[in-house]
Formats: C-alpha cells, structure tokens, sequence
C-alpha cells in the first residue's frame, strides 16, 4: 500500500492541469511507500500530446535532490489529459525502466476532477497491474 498526502497530490494535479493537453511527467520520492516529495518534470517528448519523456537535466537534478534529501524513488507521474480512467499504454509499458517503482497516471473525469491510479509494470513481462494507494490527508 503507498501513501501520498493531499498536498502532494495536489501538487501532481496542478501539474497535470497546467500542462494539458499534452503530458505531464514527474518523479514521487519518500520511504517506505510513503511519499514525502514531488519532483515535476519538463516532458520533452516528440509528441508530448500523446506521450512523455523527462527532461534529462531535470531527471537527474530530481534525482540528485531525492538522494540529498535521503528518498528513494518510490514513483514516477504522468498524465493522461484525455482519459478518465487512465491504465498504462503499450508505449508506457514499453518504457517502463523502473521495475520497483509504482507508476501513477493522471486522469480527468467528466466533471474535470482528477483521477489518479497507480500501477506496478513490468517491461520484461509486457504487462501491467493495479497497485494499492490511499490518499492521506496532511497535518
């Protein structure tokens, strides 16, 4: 089970609010499952309305910031603007190089709230699965 406080998930929201209709890409850090820090990044990909790739300099300062501040990498963000339900694409599955990190997919329902979802993807095995989340609130 991974935790994300309100406020993070705020943050991821705005992110993906701001960047639609394109794709939006981040890193999670904390420990244990429980998410502490929210690393939004620069999408440079080709097609960045239909897909993500992170800014190199960005991922790897992110990572710098997440290894300085004692987090491990426990998620990786994205957006799918159009979807309501958002699962993994082939291509996610595809590019999916962090095998123990959950991968968490931005979606907005009808009304415009956000759907957040979290999957466990295995690239070597070209399959994907559900992953337990709560969203906690913060104090």
């Amino acid at each position: 089970m991974f935790e994300i406080g309100r406020g993070l998930w705020d943050e991821m929201l705005a992110h993906a609010r701001r960047a639609s209709p394109e794709e939006c890409c981040g890193l999670v850090g904390g420990r244990a499952g429980v998410a502490s820090s929210v690393y939004p990044l620069r999408n440079v990909a080709g097609d960045a309305l239909t897909a993500y790739e992170a800014a190199p300099e960005e991922l790897f300062a992110a990572q710098r910031r997440m290894r300085a501040a004692g987090e491990e990498l426990i998620g990786i963000y994205h957006s799918h603007p159009r979807a309501r339900d958002p699962v993994p694409s082939q291509t996610d599955v595809k590019l999916a190089f962090y095998p123990s990190a959950v991968y968490f997919i931005i979606g907005f329902a009808d009304d415009g709230r956000g759907v957040l979802r979290a999957f466990r993807i295995s690239e070597r095995e070209a399959r994907w699965e559900r992953a337990e989340f709560r969203i906690t609130e913060d104090f």
